[in-house]
């Protein structure tokens, strides 16, 4: 089977954030199938195959053709600011793309998706038949992994001169990430925050700016470490570090540093709506993203735990982990493959 895939977001801003982990890990284990011969393209030329897969969908920018040339598949991570349109609001311009992009999706024979919150969205909000989606999982790369090299862990908290028993934010700036909240929970606690993430450190953007605010505001310097973008290696040994990782989002897709974490075996506060709570399973601390304070007990809550339920949360939360793979997405995603082609 010849499989044209768009690489496009490897060679764009999206290749430190999701779009491009998940564009980077479908086209690596793909790569491994035999059978699957992957052609990548990024020039908007799209080369002859049986089968085109363009793993994201930009909402209000026109990256999906209109007409299509062969069997495609689109791959759509999430609809939040079509949830949420007050908070993303699209301008003219985007409008118009949101316009063209729909009817490139009325011309695409199947959508993939990360959870089932999102195929419940996406068929809402963009008018696809609920069979016409099929919901794949993501996973946490084979490098998340609990480490026992203590002087691979002390190297990386010297580099990036990380407090003691810390809890950690793994993700972009965007509404919908919660980090007032969870600013606010770090004042409550007490706990040092470290964030990790591209967008933390780029102050051209104005939600960062807003947060830097935030934090001078509430004297929170001396407690909360933004890292900027790190290298995967490094991350995995930040996870390790960490007593607790918090995702209190408004909504999300997926999740995948939930998944991340446990894959390290660190235990996760995180909010219990949209499909945070498909993907933790009853294994993270659930927390009222609306509430500072129950962010900031939840929090407590964890760090503050024996070391015996620590040891046996831990165990459960690698396990649980390892259910996702990347091997099992792909096979998954070429099995709608085969499915569009007959």
């Amino acid at each position: 089977m010849k499989v044209a895939i768009d690489a496009s977001p490897l060679n764009s801003g999206h290749s430190v954030r999701g779009i491009g982990s998940y564009t980077q890990k479908l086209i690596e284990n793909l790569k491994t199938v035999p059978g699957i011969e992957l052609i990548q393209f990024d020039n908007g030329h799209i080369p002859s195959a049986d089968v085109t897969h363009y793993p994201y969908f930009d909402l209000f920018f026109h990256t999906l053709p209109v007409a299509k040339k062969q069997k495609r598949i689109v791959t759509i991570h999430d609809v939040i600011p079509l949830i949420f349109p007050n908070r993303f609001p699209s301008g003219i311009k985007g409008y118009i793309s949101l316009f063209f992009q729909k009817r490139g999706l009325k011309n695409t024979d199947f959508v993939i998706c990360d959870s089932k919150t999102s195929k419940n969205d996406i068929s809402d909000k963009l008018s696809i038949p609920k069979e016409r989606i099929e919901v794949i999982y993501l996973a946490a790369s084979e490098s998340f992994k609990k480490i026992d090299d203590v002087k691979r862990l002390k190297s990386v908290k010297r580099k990036l001169k990380l407090p003691q028993n810390f809890a950690l934010y793994v993700g972009d700036v965007n509404w919908n990430k919660n980090l007032e909240n969870l600013i606010n929970s770090i004042k409550i606690s007490k706990v040092p925050l470290v964030m990790v993430g591209a967008a933390l450190v780029d102050n051209k953007v104005p939600q960062t700016q807003a947060l830097e605010r935030l934090i001078k505001r509430l004297n929170l310097e001396d407690k909360i470490v933004k890292t900027g973008f790190v290298e995967e290696e490094d991350l995995v040994s930040i996870y390790n570090l960490a007593g607790v990782t918090i995702l209190p989002s408004f909504y999300e897709g997926f999740g995948l540093p939930v998944l991340e974490s446990m894959a390290c075996g660190t235990p996760v506060v995180c909010s219990s709506n949209s499909s945070l709570a498909e993907i933790a399973g009853n294994l993270a601390r659930f927390c009222d993203p609306q509430n500072p304070a129950d962010i900031a007990k939840k929090t407590l809550r964890v760090l503050n735990m024996s070391k015996k339920a620590k040891e046996s949360l831990s165990r459960k939360l690698t396990a649980h982990a390892s259910t996702f793979s990347w091997q099992k997405t792909a096979k998954q995603t070429i099995n709608v493959y085969k499915k569009v082609l007959g």
